[in-house]
């Protein structure tokens, strides 16, 4: 439904927008935003379709209503009306509004508005609609709507019924000579003689019968004649009160003086003009913040009074390259350099940068402009525009700061790693001053708060802030104080307090003062269900203060500080017993005096993983069996966790248990093992070799069954180290019938027998797989050492990367006697 048609339906008495004929009306149906107009008591004087649209109320139901508090109406809008007053009484002292629109429409759309003030007769507020979740809200969507009048590429005038000027637009101006000053308060014919009195005719016919005039050719001279001659169209509009009267006319004049040559001519001139004005009204509808025109070179060479409302600068600040100066220092070299770059290569510009606001503080705004050529190709002039985009670009760097935040507090392993890269992490992109305060879980009186300072992380440039000592005290009325009774974000941004009412400390009230804090967000940090930490984010100089968003944000951060807290201290819990677990399982090897056979050295060593619980399945034993022999085992229960550690414990004691009661050959051992430890769900897979040291013919012995393991190595007395290869059988709990096939070979005096786990050797990447021979080597290399040092080596100069749990057990043969081994030690080589 047009504008003038709903117009037209409203009630005589009330508040109505006429004069909307023609291209105006037409203009105003198919503009891509909703349009709305108001009077100076709040009322709706236009309410295009776009309007209808968004907020699911129809112009015959809000034309001539207050817009803006009216009571509500079945269906109607739900209005908020603190806020409705707070818009209408900053539009009555002559600012700009834009934000949320203050009511709950019946489309149930969240909507965005701005409204201006404009003087004069006519509406007393313009303004748009837009749909919040459309992306071109708050881009480039309106700049130049009470612009218009000043700066449309046609001239605008408005006269009385008396004919008296009372608004021209800089086009008359620029067109016919003089200035608006000249013009107002004065009758057409008072200002351009016999040319003014056809003009004024015009006029007359418009107030008389209420119908436009539309295409009148006019020629003469203005200012009584004095004037160039000159050819202009005219379109003469009627404007109308509330009660649809005709209280004064509208003109709008083209000049088409140089079109006169010919009608060719003429006809070609008027369409680029109207093809020009339709672009301009293109860009008032598509345009956000401001619209500036630079000379070729890039530099101001035309004011801009939309940019200066922005800036704040002065018309001779501004001009040149002036505009510079309102760009923040650190953004103003690559805003130089990219309007160099546009003007030498003509392509179009854009830039990104920090502008200082006309009442302080630095926004974040996105400028574009695009170069205007002549005939032959030459770049004459740059138009573009500059918006508003702090919201988004802080919304997006928040959401940058937390993902980082996540992934570094998540790498951490231990509570204070944790806070140390929050720290690390929002300093200096979201903080000046970042510190991290371990609390005392008992509660101060009075609401003090006291603990210990953790982690301090402060941006470049700023002096590292006091105090020396790491205790601290704070009173109740400090934002970590509140933050943790609480147990909530707090938000400061107040001015701060007189030194002596500081609940801090007199040298931190210093600091702040020096650095030009403005703003602090204090957090908690919660595990167990108590506070267990709070971490202090503070703004200074001329960071943006902080907003309930950048609270948001911070919630999110110790919510997931927290998380990680508890989870690591959930998991050091869990680590300390399993570490006791296994430590009471992995008992000493005997000693060389305990052994049933003479001359030999058994040492291990035993290495947690390096990541997760620190502890897992890998284990060793060695011990004595009735008849003499030295038992000997090396296993790897898959997992790194606390039920890999119970499987390896039964395992372990079901292994010495069958080892000492049957003493059968090693296959036997471990097929029985397997057998029970299927059966009884133990295990579904794990490595292991088993076997024993013996005397057999003269000399000792090794005899052993290999479930999978990694292969034992051999060191010869001249020190040069092989693995004994072999056969090797199927891991335990996998498949419980397979056959185990036994290896023995000789122990000569002065050899080395080790056995170990994959953590010894095993690299993330190992192509070529090389990492066996490479632990062939290092054991060679260290072959001489004394057996303990020996061990130590192997696991202090391993290759191996993976982290994973390290098992080393290493048994040396000194000289066989026989006569050395203790009485009734009956050994064989025979099956028990």
């Amino acid at each position: 439904m047009s504008a003038r048609r709903a117009s037209a339906r409203v009630r005589r008495g009330e508040a109505t927008l006429q004069g909307t004929d023609g291209l105006t009306a037409a203009m105003i149906d198919a503009a891509p935003v909703g349009l709305f107009a108001l009077d100076e008591d709040g009322c709706v004087l236009l309410w295009n379709p776009v309007a209808a649209e968004l907020t699911g109320l129809p112009a015959e139901r809000v034309m001539g209503r207050n817009g803006f508090g009216g009571s509500p109406t079945p269906g109607g809008a739900l209005v908020d009306t603190a806020a409705a007053a707070a818009v209408l009484a900053e539009l009555r002292a002559g600012r700009r509004v834009e934000g949320r629109f203050p009511a709950a429409v019946p489309s149930g759309r969240v909507l965005w508005f701005r409204a201006v003030p404009r003087p004069g007769p006519g509406p007393a507020v313009v303004g748009v609609l837009r749909d919040l979740s459309e992306n071109r809200v708050g881009d480039e969507a309106f700049a130049l709507l009470d612009a218009l009048w000043e700066t449309a590429p046609v001239g605008l005038a408005y006269f009385d019924t008396d004919l008296h000027y009372r608004r021209v637009n800089g086009h008359v101006a620029a067109m016919d000579g003089g200035t608006a000053d000249d013009r107002l308060g004065v009758t057409v014919e008072e200002a351009h003689g016999e040319t003014g009195a056809r003009v004024a005719a015009l006029l007359r016919q418009v107030l008389s019968d209420g119908t436009p005039r539309l295409r009148t050719r006019m020629r003469g001279r203005l200012w009584h004649g004095r004037g160039r001659d000159q050819t202009w169209t005219v379109d003469a509009y009627p404007v109308r009160d509330e009660a649809g009267t005709v209280i004064g006319v509208g003109l709008v004049v083209v000049d088409v003086t140089e079109a006169e040559q010919t009608r060719d001519q003429f006809a070609a001139v008027a369409a680029e003009r109207q093809r020009l004005l339709t672009r301009y009204q293109s860009l008032v509808e598509a345009t956000s913040a401001a619209v500036w025109i630079r000379a070729a070179d890039g530099s101001a060479a035309e004011d801009s009074p939309s940019m200066r409302a922005i800036t704040g600068q002065t018309r001779e600040e501004y001009l040149g390259w002036g505009f510079l100066d309102a760009i923040h220092p650190e953004d103003r070299a690559s805003k130089r350099a990219a309007w160099l770059d546009a003007v030498s290569t003509g392509r179009g510009f854009a830039h990104t940068a920090r502008l200082r606001g006309a009442h302080g503080g630095w926004r974040w705004h996105r400028a574009r402009a695009v170069a205007v050529r002549d005939e032959t190709g030459r770049v004459v002039e740059w138009v573009g525009t500059e918006s508003d985009i702090d919201a988004g670009f802080r919304a997006r760097q928040r959401l940058e700061v937390l993902a980082r935040a996540t992934l570094a507090v998540n790498a951490a392993h231990d509570p204070e790693a944790e806070l140390t890269a929050l720290a690390e992490t929002v300093v200096p992109e979201f903080a000046d001053l970042c510190r991290v305060y371990l609390v005392d879980t008992t509660s101060g009186t009075g609401g003090v708060v006291t603990g210990a300072r953790s982690v301090t992380r402060t941006a470049p440039g700023l002096e590292p802030p006091p105090p020396t000592v790491e205790r601290f005290v704070f009173g109740a009325s400090h934002p970590v104080s509140r933050a943790v009774r609480g147990r909530t974000a707090v938000l400061d941004s107040g001015p701060q307090p007189p030194r002596d009412e500081w609940a801090g400390t007199a040298e931190m009230w210093d600091w702040d003062h020096r650095a030009g804090m403005h703003s602090a967000l204090a957090a908690p940090v919660v595990s167990a269900g108590e506070v267990v930490a709070a971490v202090m984010f503070l703004a200074c100089g001329d960071r943006p203060a902080y907003t309930d968003d950048d609270r948001a944000l911070v919630v999110e951060l110790a919510a997931r500080v927290s998380a990680a807290v508890e989870h690591t201290r959930t998991v050091q819990r869990t680590r300390e017993v399993s570490l006791a677990l296994q430590a009471a399982m992995l008992t000493e090897p005997p000693r060389s005096a305990d052994i049933g056979i003479a001359g030999l050295e058994v040492q291990a060593r035993y290495l947690p993983a390096a990541a997760e619980l620190q502890v897992g399945g890998d284990w060793y034993d060695a011990f004595r069996l009735p008849g003499g022999d030295l038992a000997l085992a090396v296993g790897d229960v898959s997992g790194h966790d606390l039920n890999a550690a119970a499987t390896m414990g039964q395992m372990r004691s079901m292994l010495r248990a069958l080892a000492y009661d049957t003493e059968r050959e090693p296959s036997d051992v471990l097929d029985r093992l397997d057998r029970v430890a299927s059966r009884l769900e133990v295990t579904r897979f794990t490595t292991l070799v088993y076997g024993r040291v013996l005397w057999a013919g003269g000399a000792a012995v090794f005899r052993w069954s290999n479930a999978g393991h990694p292969t034992p190595i051999l060191v010869g007395p001249d020190g040069t180290a092989r693995l004994l290869d072999g056969p090797v059988d199927v891991v335990l709990g996998v498949d419980a019938g397979l056959g185990r096939h036994d290896h023995e070979i000789a122990l000569a005096p002065g050899s080395t027998l080790l056995l170990y786990t994959d953590g010894l050797f095993e690299r993330r990447r190992d192509p070529g797989d090389a990492a066996t021979g490479a632990l062939v080597g290092l054991v060679e290399s260290v072959a001489g050492l004394p057996l303990d040092r020996f061990c130590d080596a192997l696991v202090r100069d391993t290759a191996a990367d993976t982290g994973d749990d390290v098992v080393v057990l290493a048994v040396r043969a000194g000289a066989h006697d026989p006569a050395d081994r203790p009485a009734g030690d009956q050994s064989s080589s025979r099956p028990a």
